[in-house]
Parts: structure tokens; C-alpha cells; sequence
């Protein structure tokens, strides 16, 4: 299961969106093993599905291929940032 840990807007007034373009938001999701998984997604979508901080993801995200491929890119990136971080602290 994956619970909503954070909503943010991800429109932070610097950029501008192009016209037509949805108000986003970037939802961090967390799953019960630990997992951590973030996206962002259309404002108006979130309200229309009633999510909010602290509920269920309505969707089995380990079943959905782009989504779970998100994820593990997602761990890929983080495991090399930390990965070169330990060796810049050797530098040090």
C-alpha cells in the first residue's frame, strides 16, 4: 500500500505555465516498506479524486509500468547521489 506523505504545488511562481496548462502538484508517496515515490500530477485530478495528505494512493502503483518505473529510476538516481557523496567526503 502507498499512503500520501506530501502535497506541493509545484508551480513555485518563478515559472510560468504555458497556456492551457494544469496547475500541478507534486505528490510524495510512501510505501509500507519504505519506499519513497514522487511525481507530480494535475491539481485539478487530486481534487477531483478527493486525495488528500495521509490517504491510500488509489492505485496499485507496483502494478503500473510507468510508475513503477519511475520508482526505480527514481532509487537509481538517489543510490548514485549518495554513492558520490561518500566519495567526495573521502576528498575531504
Amino acid at each position: 500500500m502507498w499512503t500520501v506523505k506530501q502535497l506541493q504545488e509545484a508551480d513555485y511562481g518563478c515559472e510560468e505555465r504555458m497556456p492551457g496548462e494544469p496547475l500541478k502538484t507534486v505528490v510524495v508517496l510512501e510505501a509500507d516498506d519504505g519506499r519513497i515515490c514522487q511525481f507530480e500530477v494535475a491539481d485539478d485530478w487530486l481534487i477531483k479524486q478527493e486525495i488528500e495528505e495521509g490517504d491510500e494512493w488509489p492505485e496499485d502503483i507496483d502494478e503500473a509500468d510507468s510508475l513503477a518505473e519511475q520508482i526505480a529510476i527514481q532509487n537509481e538516481c538517489m543510490n548514485s547521489y549518495f554513492e558520490s557523496l561518500s566519495q567526495l567526503e573521502e576528498y575531504e
